[in-house]
């Protein structure tokens, strides 16, 4: 029965092969790992390339602004329907001077009297009523030909003493060398803000400066 029973040796010289090719696996299992754990490591630590269109764009210069060409002055024209000496810019709302009654389109004071104007609606007894009765309403300077509001006695801007507007109009000289009615020249100009009248306009229609004529 001895000769049957394997000897140590004999066991241990068995198992050398098989331990060896556990040991060659198990090297081979960890050999993996690090390199796995390497290259996830160096994954990790290297940012990502930035894609094409995630790079920052370089500031593009402000263009310089295109400059814009001057407007043309707008001719002043005279106001259709007031028969006075009035030259004005054409707009949509008419104005009318409370003095004689002149209308214009686009200005603040009369270009006869130098009279701030007012809405038609504001003149008493309604546009239409107060254009056709010719009443007026307001005292003129017969030497500077300001108008100004009634109350007055004196002229602010020379002491002369006012006359009611009537008693002006009825004064004033009638011949064709002194009428008020527009001549179609263009020859006075305002010394404030450079606007061009007509020859026989007396005052801005935009800030009630006295004309003079173009030289």
């Amino acid at each position: 029965m001895s000769g049957f029973v394997p000897s140590t040796s004999a066991l241990v010289a068995s198992a050398e092969p098989l331990l060896v090719a556990v040991a060659g696996v198990l090297a081979l299992v960890i050999v993996g790992l690090v390199a796995l754990a390497v290259v996830v490591r160096r994954k990790t630590m290297v940012p990502p390339a930035p894609r094409p269109e995630e790079l920052p764009r370089a500031p593009v210069a402000a263009s310089s602004p295109v400059p814009q060409p001057p407007r043309p002055r707008v001719r002043p024209m005279h106001a259709r329907g007031g028969g006075g000496a009035g030259l004005a810019v054409a707009t949509s709302s008419a104005m009318v001077c409370p003095t004689c009654r002149t209308e214009y389109h686009g200005m603040t004071y009369c270009t006869r009297d130098a009279r701030r104007l007012v809405p038609p609606e504001e003149m008493l007894g309604g546009p239409l009523r107060a254009l056709q009765t010719g009443k007026s309403a307001g005292l003129v300077c017969m030497a500077c030909r300001r108008a100004y509001e009634p109350g007055l006695r004196n002229c602010p801007h020379d002491g002369n003493e006012l006359v009611p507007f009537p008693v002006y109009n009825a004064t004033r000289p009638r011949s064709k060398k002194h009428t008020t009615e527009p001549t179609g020249v263009i020859a006075r100009i305002c010394p404030v803000c450079a606007t061009k009248y007509d020859l026989n306009a007396r005052f801005c229609g935009h800030d009630a400066g006295e004309l003079v004529v173009i030289n």
